[in-house]
């Protein structure tokens, strides 16, 4: 992932899709970042807009490490964008999961990070 740090910069994405085998690259804009509190943004392209809306928040723990709250709006129009949306919630475990693993051991899954 990669990120213009400011309200309305845009975010990039890119992940490999173990399941499919497949590379997936997708593209969004930040719509609030409070440092190092706070960041609400816009992905998952979709017809003229975006999908869903994130938003994440950083709470300090008493064990001196860091809790994150993922709240995921996602359009739900049928079916088929249900499943997507219940992609995306496993999606989000993942992520912060390979977050961790990286920041914590500086191990990443992708072959060029």
């Amino acid at each position: 992932m990669k990120m213009e740090l400011k309200e309305g910069g845009k975010i990039f994405f890119r992940w490999f899709r173990k399941t499919f085998g497949e590379e997936v690259t997708d593209e969004g804009i930040i719509h609030r970042l409070e440092p190092p509190n706070l960041i609400e943004f816009s992905w998952n392209t979709y017809e003229d807009g975006f999908r869903s809306r994130v938003k994440m928040e950083f709470f300090p723990s008493s064990y001196n490490g860091t809790w994150v709250q993922v709240e995921d709006h996602t359009i739900v129009l049928n079916e088929e964008d249900m499943k997507i949306k219940l992609e995306c919630a496993v999606g989000w475990g993942e992520m912060l999961t390979l977050a961790k693993i990286w920041i914590e051991y500086g191990i990443s899954t992708l072959e060029n990070p």
